[in-house]
């Protein structure tokens, strides 16, 4: 392990930032080398994946390491499902793609988020009608007192695109462990994804046909982060009581039920405020996803979090609804 000073660090929004100090961390071992380092110099202790989900500051103090991770290794297996502990840093879309060619399934509506697999369980990524929570075990972590250790499932707090990972930057996560089947069970409740797969010439769709059908719909609609700088979702979809959903109800807005509450679209929030494609130099809402905010150029972190204000407090005025930031603001 290299620890470097002045570390450039790898993120999706194309925002040049630097760490005072950086390192990547590919062993078990490495993670206790840099903990050592960070108390033994006085310095905060940050750890990354591919920057996919967070806004960075032009200059991020402490220790920054950048979790690189690898493997896929099965842990116990039976005719119907299979244990599988995956690398921190493996990306994610990779073990997607990994899991449907070994048979492995329940991953497809997942695929081509982008990031890698140790930042999935910190915000509980989903999408079209599955949460990562869903399929996971465990997760293994390295605390600050150097100890390894598993959070069980029921112990991670999983939430709507938030679990206990959020508020305990001192647990560095090394791998996760999944459960995973060997027998096909289609998850097409999510409209957009069912229309998608009714036009297919197959009577039953495979898992494999859901993966095609999940990375058609968001090429569609996302932008590339290689060809238009962007962390994908800038805004979470609100949670609202039964009383506010109803009320957005007739006003015009698509309303889902979240258990006991209701979850409003922040894409049609924002879309009705009037930012869908409105672009304000560098910084833009996509035309296609007015969700996705993009770097379109050479913004600044203030830039974007400049036009990102604007935009939430225009949604506050218009609608009384409040959005918050998906991804992470690091200084």
């Amino acid at each position: 392990m290299n620890i470097q000073r002045e570390y450039l660090l790898e993120n999706t929004f194309g925002l040049t930032s630097r760490a005072q100090w950086g390192c990547a961390i590919e062993h078990l071992t490495d993670v206790v080398a840099a903990q050592d380092f960070s108390e033994k110099n006085n310095l905060s202790m940050t750890c990354l994946g591919s920057g996919s989900n967070v806004i960075l500051q032009p200059k991020l103090a402490g220790l920054v390491c950048s979790i690189r991770i690898q493997g896929i290794n099965v842990i116990e297996e039976s005719t119907d499902s299979v244990l599988v502990e995956v690398g921190a840093g493996v990306v994610w879309h990779t073990l997607v793609m990994e899991s449907l060619k070994r048979g492995w399934f329940g991953l497809e509506n997942l695929a081509l988020i982008p990031g890698s697999v140790g930042a999935a369980p910190v915000q509980n990524i989903g999408a079209y009608g599955v949460e990562v929570a869903q399929l996971i075990v465990g997760v293994n972590i390295v605390d600050g007192f150097r100890d390894s250790r598993q959070i069980k499932r029921k112990d991670c707090q999983f939430v709507y695109r938030s679990s206990i990972f959020r508020s305990r930057p001192d647990w560095i996560i090394v791998s996760v462990v999944f459960r995973l089947s060997k027998l096909p069970a289609i998850e097409s409740s999510y409209p957009e994804l069912e229309r998608a797969l009714k036009d297919l010439p197959a009577a039953e769709p495979s898992a494999q046909n859901v993966a095609d059908c999940v990375i058609a719909l968001r090429r569609r609609k996302l932008p590339d982060p290689a060809e238009f700088a962007n962390v994908g979702s800038f805004f979470k979809n609100p949670i609202v009581t039964i009383e506010v959903g109803s009320a957005m109800q007739n006003r015009g807005f698509k309303i889902f039920a979240h258990g006991q509450e209701y979850k409003l679209s922040a894409a049609q929030l924002i879309d009705y405020a009037g930012w869908k494609g409105v672009r304000h130099g560098d910084v833009g809402c996509w035309a296609q996803q007015p969700l996705v905010i993009v770097n379109f150029g050479a913004a600044r972190c203030a830039d974007i979090l400049s036009f990102s204000k604007d935009v939430a407090n225009s949604v506050f005025e218009q609608y009384q609804i409040q959005l918050e930031l998906e991804p992470s603001l690091l200084s």
